[in-house]
This record gives structure tokens, sequence and C-alpha cells, in this order.
């Protein structure tokens, strides 16, 4: 870990890449027109039609921006909380506006009416977990927190990945909506017992909830 302090332009790098994260993401909408959309053949996997290439590309770039920012602020010793809360704020942007971009325009057409409202229910119930764990935090701690716990970074990985693959088919099946929210669910569970378990144990919030972790000084019997 490095433990000298960045200086100059240098501390800023990391906030650049939240920032080109957040600002990149609102033009995804303008990115949509079928008349960019191209036929791709991929050996083993077949012909798919209508791709949105330059919207996938643009959209995976900003994902990769995800991990450059927190890579960036450790090696060069720029951790602060306005960075912290730029990343949270870009990753929560970028999976809203991709998601919609998606579900509204991509994978639309293929989609019936049961599964419209069945994925818009699960959609809502994931952003609601999201609010619920930041309010629950920042009524115990005095700061509200989304975790970044490893169940936490396992459903965002998974959300980018699908992200990507439904608007590359232009369609959304079941099964990985449901995959996505058991990941969800389990991450938000993980994430409560994370903020009540933080009070009483070195909770480093890198892990999960169910570890076991030694008392906290403060706590020692």
């Amino acid at each position: 870990m490095n433990s000298k302090k960045a200086t100059g332009m240098t501390r800023h790098l990391p906030n650049i890449a939240s920032l080109t994260r957040i600002f990149g993401t609102l033009f995804l909408p303008f990115l949509m027109w079928d008349s960019w959309s191209v036929t791709v053949n991929l050996p083993l996997l077949g012909v798919f039609h209508n791709v949105p290439l330059v919207w996938v590309i643009v959209y995976l770039i900003l994902v990769l921006t995800d991990n450059l920012d927190g890579i960036m602020a450790r090696r060069l010793g720029a951790e602060t909380e306005l960075g912290a809360t730029l990343d949270a704020v870009g990753d929560a942007i970028l999976l809203v506006v991709a998601f919609t971009c998606v579900f509204a325009w991509f994978a639309r057409p293929d989609l019936s009416t049961f599964q419209f409202w069945f994925y818009l229910v699960i959609m809502l119930q994931i952003l609601s977990d999201k609010v619920l764990v930041y309010f629950v935090s920042k009524k115990r701690f005095g700061v509200g927190n989304m975790l970044h716990s490893f169940p936490h970074k396992g459903f965002a990985f998974g959300a980018y990945m699908l992200v990507a693959y439904w608007a590359f088919t232009r369609t959304m099946q079941t099964w990985s909506i449901l995959v996505l929210w058991a990941i969800m669910t389990y991450a938000f569970i993980d994430e409560l017992i994370y903020i009540k378990r933080a009070a009483t144990y070195n909770v480093d919030f890198k892990g999960h909830g169910f570890e076991k972790y030694e008392l906290r000084k403060d706590q020692d019997v």
C-alpha cells in the first residue's frame, strides 16, 4: 500500500476517472441509433443482428473506469472522501442509465408484457435495497454508505457484464434477471449484517457480513 500522499495534479487523477464515468454515462442515451447497429458474426456463437456496437464499446470503456479510479487512488495515495463519493455516484448512475437504455430500448420489443413488469419490479427492488442500506448506515453511523463488500462487488460485476450481454443480444433472459436478483438479495442481507456488526467487531468492509471477526478493543469484556 502506498504510504505517500499524492500531490499536485496527480491527486486529482482518480476523481477525473470517476467524473469521466459520470459525464460519459450521460451520453449513452445518444448512442442508441438503429442506423449505427451492425451484424456481428462470432465463431462458434453464430450471427447477431442489430448489435449496438458503438454503444456497447463506449459502455465497456466506462465500466473500466470503475476499477481504474480505485486502483489509481490506492497506488497514488490519493484516497479521499470526495473520491469515494464520486466513485459510488458514478457506479449508480452508470448502472441506472445503462439498465434503462437496455430495458426501455434495446430489449423492449422482445419482452412480453409479463416479462416487462416482472423485470421492472425486480429492478426497482434492487434500487430500493441499495437506498435502504444507505439510510440504515446513515442512521447507525451518521454516514450513509453503499458498502463495497465482496457480495456487492460480485453484484456490480454481474450487472455490468449482463447489461453488455443484453445490449449485444437485444434481449433479457429470465434466468439472467433471476441470477442478478439472487446476488443482490444476498448482498443486501449481508450488508445489513455488516452494518449491525461493525459497531462491535473489527469489520473492515472488504469481506462479508458472515465472516468471523475479533471484537473491537472498546468492546472487549
